[in-house]
């Protein structure tokens, strides 16, 4: 067969981006990580592999799940798979490689923007397998075309399987769990049915483990399935295997189905292809509240061109949601993830599925999803707004939040953290600074722990920041409680005696912003409280978190410093330093000197360390982030979410270079070019990349499931590019490389697409020699909103000449 991979771009011995960037194409199915597409629709969503492992659910990837799972990122072996058989050899291979393991004469994986395509080819059978998750669907697709390139006549018999969660994903006491529930075969639907009598999550009036669960879970298929299985132990064989079942061995699947088994879904399809001849049908695996509605949920699919429609739609649908903002600049591995690939995987990895491979939460974190609807900001800030209103629903009367919680049950844990509550503030101001509509601040929403009480969104806000200003220490700088951004810190305030620096610069941040908008809003008295509690808060850490070269990172309870010089390890923290420059709260000098010692100590090879040096023992006083391995995650490795910020503080005080360079490191596609050393995806971002007191430097983990992607884009699109809405207009403010000769960028702004060309002949990094609008000059240095649908703007860097 031949490779898709010709024109592609940045390629290694495991694959490459395709030519226009929109998938990731892999070679093989050996990757040193599995390396995996997470596709949802909003509410239905799967995980897979290059190999074929993953899940399926809806809603909630913990409490609704449809298939068994088990997190083993060795050995990859949990899936959805399907068994091709050659009738005539005995020969048996999985298109997806897992978990038969034959060794195909073609691979290829093709992960895209809601959909997964595997090509392979064994001895004379070309397969094209496809999977997606339609729009509007409570299911997945599988769609199979078989080409017979043998020379001869072939008999064929096509087997899938896997197993039936139907509810919590925590089902590890299966022999439990699988005692309620019941499958069967409806021959009208073509289809294995299976339900469960058992809901295992916090729901229902009559006591634990009594609630029915609320779906029917459905596996159809387009051929008429010549028989069907639905026992796991009839499928396998006692002491079986994956690799070779015994019914496939045999040909023949029992039929078994009820209520005694350990429940699968099997459907075994025969097809006898003539040399050269071409087939193709497909599998619907779904859920359905109602039995009498599955049959009219398959009829929409039912046909090749339904199935095609529907995966068109797909692409329009990704097509429509990130074309609003699109770049062209020297650095290609920049273009890919800033076009596609970060607000992909922020939005249908982070916002819609909630879950990958690494972590499987399904809940919504207060501050997680706030800020990850940031990237919604240039796209559709209606999204932002949904958002925003949905997360005040899950404040209390006193201002604090639910640091995370469950949908379908609406169960969450509360919390001393003492960051969750800002970031409602904060997701607000940048709401109305991109949209103007200041309107949203007057929506109201309830109280999560007093429905019968609504206010509005300003006064869901004050509270918030009323509450953190009430937990001040003497010294006037915030109580650090269980952790502020950093939740590893889980024991450095406790009894509510330790201090965070990092909390103290971003609630700097939040107060002066909210005091601005208050002003404008006719509360001049408010607005005054906050002014002149920014200015304590300003004045006591000007007095007491300069360490002398950096800013410490907080105070235990018994007063003892951490991220200080004075510590033997973790004596320098990065966001104490970042934070500093972004919320304006010191002065030039400090903040310069801060990032050089971020330069000096926490710069390495893959970005900027959290902290360092690692703890290389655990701390109770500090907390779990003591705990982790020297140089893993937040002790000591590059925390990615972490490391954006400081591109971000890098670019506000003009250094270009150390600014592109925290990019260029963090980069996973330029991380990607050393695949057996970085192990993980080059698509996406990681959570973290393992610090040089790591066994393992350099390698990529906790993919997917990470703040970090939309942070990326942001500070990338706004602070390198320099383009940002601020004073109610476009302003352009680059801090690029002097050696680029010019990028363009497109982005939608309130209703009018602006087409930006950026020249820079004199190679400078910042500085605006001139614009022109629509081929007029343009005298001002922001661009107000202009009442065109589109319109041209281009920018000469140089000497200002305004």
């Amino acid at each position: 067969m031949k490779n898709t991979y010709s024109n592609s771009l940045f390629e290694t011995k495991y694959g490459s981006f395709s030519s226009e960037g929109n998938e990731y194409i892999i070679k093989t199915p050996r990757t040193p990580k599995p390396w995996v597409n997470v596709i949802s629709n909003g509410e239905y969503g799967m995980v897979i592999s290059q190999a074929g492992g993953g899940f399926s659910f809806q809603s909630h990837s913990e409490f609704n799940r449809l298939t068994r799972w088990h997190q083993d990122l060795i050995k990859d072996d949990w899936g959805k798979y399907i068994y091709v058989k050659n009738d005539l050899t005995g020969e048996v291979w999985s298109p997806t490689w897992m978990p038969v393991k034959s060794e195909l004469d073609f691979f290829e994986c093709r992960h895209g923007l809601g959909y997964s395509v595997f090509t392979s080819e064994y001895k004379g059978i070309s397969i094209i397998l496809t999977i997606f998750v339609p729009f509007g669907g409570s299911l997945e697709i599988w769609d199979l075309k078989i080409q017979n390139n043998s020379g001869k006549k072939a008999e064929l018999s096509f087997y899938n399987y896997f197993e039936w969660c139907l509810g919590s994903s925590g089902d590890f006491h299966r022999e439990f769990h699988r005692t309620f529930i019941e499958t069967r075969f409806d021959k009208k639907l073509n289809a294995v049915v299976a339900g469960k009598r058992l809901w295992e999550i916090p729901l229902g009036d009559r006591g634990h483990w009594n609630t029915e669960y609320a779906y029917k879970g459905f596996f159809s298929c387009s051929r008429t399935a010549e028989s069907f299985e639905c026992d796991k132990e009839m499928f396998l064989g006692q002491y079986g295997s994956l690799e070779r079942p015994k019914e496939v061995e045999t040909g023949t699947l029992s039929e078994t189905s009820g209520n005694w088994y350990d429940p699968i879904a099997c459907l075994k399809v025969r097809l006898s292809l003539e040399a050269g001849q071409l087939y193709r049908f497909h599998y619907c695996l779904g859920l359905s509240k109602e039995v009498n509605e599955i049959g009219k949920v398959l009829s929409r699919y039912r046909t090749d061109k339904k199935v095609d429609e529907a995966l068109s739609q797909v692409a329009k649908t990704w097509e429509s949601l990130l074309s609003p903002l699109e770049i062209d600049t020297p650095d290609e591995a920049m273009n890919l993830m800033v076009n596609r690939w970060l607000p992909y995987q922020a939005i249908s990895g982070r916002l819609w599925a909630r879950t990958a491979y690494y972590q499987q939460s399904g809940a919504f974190g207060f501050r997680d999803q706030l800020q990850d609807s940031l990237v919604y900001l240039p796209l559709n800030p209606d999204l932002t707004q949904k958002q925003i209103l949905y997360h005040a629903r899950h404040q209390k009367k006193d201002g604090t939040v639910l640091h995370w919680w469950h949908p379908i049950t609406e169960t969450g844990l509360e919390t001393i953290m003492t960051d969750d509550l800002l970031w409602l503030p904060f997701l607000v101001l940048q709401y109305i600074n991109e949209t103007g509509e200041d309107s949203i601040l007057k929506v109201k929403e309830p109280f999560y722990d007093d429905e019968k009480i609504s206010s509005s969104l300003l006064e869901h806000s004050i509270r918030a920041i009323d509450r953190v200003l009430e937990r001040m220490s003497k010294r006037g700088l915030p109580f650090i409680g269980a952790g502020d951004w950093n939740d590893g810190l889980s024991a450095v305030g406790l009894d509510w005696k330790g201090e965070s620096i990092w909390l103290a610069e971003f609630l700097y941040y939040v107060v002066t912003g909210f005091s601005g908008l208050l002003e404008s809003h006719s509360k001049k008295k408010k607005s005054e409280e906050y002014n002149v509690a920014a200015q304590r808060l300003k004045k006591a850490f000007e007095k007491h978190a300069w360490d002398g070269e950096w800013f410490f990172r907080a105070t235990k309870d018994s007063g003892e410093k951490i991220g200080s010089r004075e510590n033997s390890e973790g004596k320098i923290y990065l966001n104490a330093q970042s934070w500093a420059v972004i919320s304006g709260i010191t002065s030039d000098e400090r903040k310069n000197r801060a990032m050089d010692a971020v330069e000096k100590y926490l710069l390495k090879d893959f970005g900027p360390l959290l902290l360092s040096p690692a703890y290389s023992k655990p701390d109770k006083y500090i907390g779990y982030l003591s705990r982790y391995a020297a140089g893993k995650r937040e002790n000591g490795g590059v925390y990615m979410h972490a490391a954006a910020w400081s591109i971000w503080a890098f670019s506000l005080l003009g250094r270009e270079k150390a600014a592109y360079e925290v990019f260029r490191r963090i980069c996973p596609v330029y991380n990607g070019m050393e695949p057996d050393k970085y192990a993980a995806e080059p698509y996406v971002n990681p959570g973290n990349i393992d610090g040089p007191e790591s066994a393992f430097y350099g390698r990529g983990g906790w993919t997917w499931y990470t703040g970090s992607a939309a942070w990326l884009q942001k500070v990338i699109v706004e602070r390198i590019l320099g383009l940002r809405v601020q004073n109610g207009g476009l302003v352009i403010a680059p801090c690029i490389p002097s050696d680029w000769e010019s990028y363009s960028v497109k982005r939608k702004f309130r209703g009018t697409v602006y087409n930006i060309r950026v020249l820079n002949p004199d190679h400078v990094s910042c500085g605006i020699k001139s614009i022109l609008l629509d081929g007029s000059p343009y005298a001002e240095g922001t661009i107000l909103p202009q009442k065109k649908k589109e319109v041209s703007v281009e920018v000469m860097l140089g000497q200002r000449e305004f």
